[in-house]
């Protein structure tokens, strides 16, 4: 008796530590409230909410990228935090500064992406661009990009495996045309886009379901900061490419040495 107590009583306290969600730290606010779809807009074949997480489903039949958008707001510079876990061979990426696009096909966002793909540990948490320049860098790259829009390698990070169906902590700060991602602490990109005509200042949050295999991706404690909109552009002269840097290699591509 007194045994079944004590298990009654663990489970009474370990229950609510469970199901707790994490607060927002200082100065950051709450998009996603665990519950329901509240200030998200996208397709419910798609998206739902599971175990308090942000949840997105394919089925291994899409034509392109379905995205959920947070709808109650846009981002300049700011700081991201989420929670994210992702099945083996999923593909995902958190959108920034995107642009909504329904001339392309539904519940289609452009922009910037931080791209969540364990199964390549060069491509998880690269500075990706929906719709557009596409890879800007890969995983492990220090970037700047040219005033024509070729990103360059200046420099190198570390890569580190993050594996697939564990909860990982994503990390997204954007000052300027600064940018920089993290996951579970360790940086993966640093990024300066010098690009005027290419870049985006401003635009909407939203999360990805990819083409490929079946997949089942997963958002919790969802946060992100405002900074303050008037902080500096870093300029050319301020950020130089060296004569040795090396071209990104594009989708598909290989390695090229610059030609300047």
């Amino acid at each position: 008796m007194l045994r079944s107590v004590i298990c009654f009583f663990s489970l009474t306290i370990a229950l609510p530590l469970a199901a707790k969600d994490q607060a927002a730290p200082e100065g950051f606010t709450t998009i996603f409230n665990g519950k329901d779809l509240s200030g998200w807009s996208g397709s419910d074949k798609y998206w739902s909410v599971e175990d308090g997480c942000l949840t997105g489903v394919a089925d291994g039949k899409l034509d392109y990228n379905r995205f959920i958008t947070w709808k109650d707001g846009k981002v300049k510079n700011f700081e991201l935090r989420v929670k994210v876990k992702v099945t083996p061979g999923g593909n995902s990426g958190l959108q920034y500064r995107g642009q909504e696009r329904p001339d392309l096909g539904e519940w289609v966002v452009t922009g910037y992406q931080c791209d969540v793909v364990p199964a390549k540990d060069d491509y998880n948490g690269m500075l990706y661009e929906e719709r557009g320049r596409r890879i800007l860098a890969h995983t492990g790259e220090k970037v700047i990009i040219d005033p024509q829009g070729q990103p360059w390698v200046v420099g190198k990070l570390p890569i580190q495996n993050f594996p697939a169906d564990q909860w990982h902590d994503y990390r997204i700060l954007v000052e300027g045309n600064h940018h920089q991602h993290w996951i579970d602490g360790v940086q993966t990109v640093d990024v300066i886009d010098l690009d005027e005509k290419g870049r985006a200042l401003e635009g909407v949050i939203a999360v990805q379901v990819h083409v490929g295999p079946a997949m089942k991706i997963q958002y919790k404690d969802f946060f992100v900061k405002h900074l303050p909109a008037d902080m500096p552009i870093k300029t050319a002269a301020e950020a130089p490419i060296p004569a040795d840097a090396v071209k990104v290699v594009p989708q598909g591509g290989k390695p090229k040495k610059a030609a300047k």
